[in-house]
């Protein structure tokens, strides 16, 4: 049994109701402008010791992005995403053969070479909108995928008429269904794909609430639901909290909400924290 069929398999036990223990895909980014930790791990034995230490904190699998998709961020050419990406890459895949790998990309070059280099999964936040030959790509390598909701691209995002929805759950429910439909159409396995509301990407404050709390709505897709909240600016802005280091408590407060309504995985930069505020609750439950 492959990494994804394993992993797949424990994703779909998860479902709506009691508290439950979703996937942590623990954040690792190799840019150096990132909005929260760019430039911390760009070198790879950095990235490999950080990821050692995601690993050791609870990390479930790890997400590798070297192209940062912060708002107002343009796109990184193609072979210097490759160049940021693949040598950690390596190095992590070679020091934890078993760990499930995802690559944070919107582009099927960058996909392909990755997957070859032992990546199992493509995050890939443009919805498949960004590239065509995305689909194909994963498809080949039989690899897993991430399809996020999203309006325009990172820089453009943000726009006043990228924010308005008819029917905000329905609209993003409907984009993220026909962009699986694509990838399932070019050979993508339907048992390997996830869904991502894209909390944060073209999505004012309250459309943000609106998706975490409206959250369990996303399984009637039928695939599992991954979501990917930690540190963003709107919990910065809600709370009132301006560092984003200093947003995990925040984050895990919401994140409890998505655990509630069954999300089966979430994309997180405090694996500890996660955990931690998880137990908590649940002890809590329990008492």
């Amino acid at each position: 049994m492959s990494r994804s069929d394993t992993f797949f398999r424990d994703l779909n036990s998860t479902r709506p109701g009691a508290l439950s223990r979703p996937r942590l895909f623990a954040i690792l980014n190799l840019t150096p402008d990132s909005f929260s930790d760019g430039g911390l791990h760009d070198a790879p034995e950095a990235a490999a010791e950080f990821a050692a230490r995601l690993v050791a904190d609870g990390a479930d699998a790890i997400d590798l992005g070297a192209e940062s998709t912060r708002p107002g961020s343009g796109a990184v050419p193609t072979d210097e995403e490759i160049r940021r990406l693949l040598p950690p890459l390596k190095l992590i895949r070679a020091r934890f053969p078993d760990l499930f790998l995802s690559v944070d990309t919107r582009k099927a070059a960058v996909a392909d070479t990755a997957l070859a280099a032992g990546a199992d999964c493509v995050n890939d936040v443009s919805g498949l909108q960004y590239d065509p030959a995305m689909p194909e790509v994963v498809a080949k390598h039989c690899a897993a995928l991430i399809v996020m909701h999203m309006r325009g691209t990172p820089d453009t995002m943000q726009a006043p008429e990228n924010l308005v929805y008819g029917d905000l759950v329905g609209d993003v429910a409907e984009f993220l269904r026909l962009a699986a439909e694509k990838a399932v159409r070019a050979g993508v396995d339907p048992a390997r794909i996830m869904l991502d509301p894209g909390v944060g990407f073209s999505k004012s404050d309250e459309q943000n609430m609106t998706l975490i709390r409206r959250a369990a709505e996303f399984h009637a897709l039928g695939y599992p639901l991954f979501y990917g909240i930690s540190r963003k600016g709107f919990i910065g802005r809600m709370f009132g909290i301006p560092c984003p280091a200093d947003r995990d408590e925040a984050t895990a407060r919401l994140q409890l909400d998505l655990c509630r309504a069954g999300v089966q995985a979430l994309r997180v930069h405090n694996v500890a924290a996660t955990l931690a505020a998880i137990a908590s609750a649940a002890a809590s439950a329990q008492s």
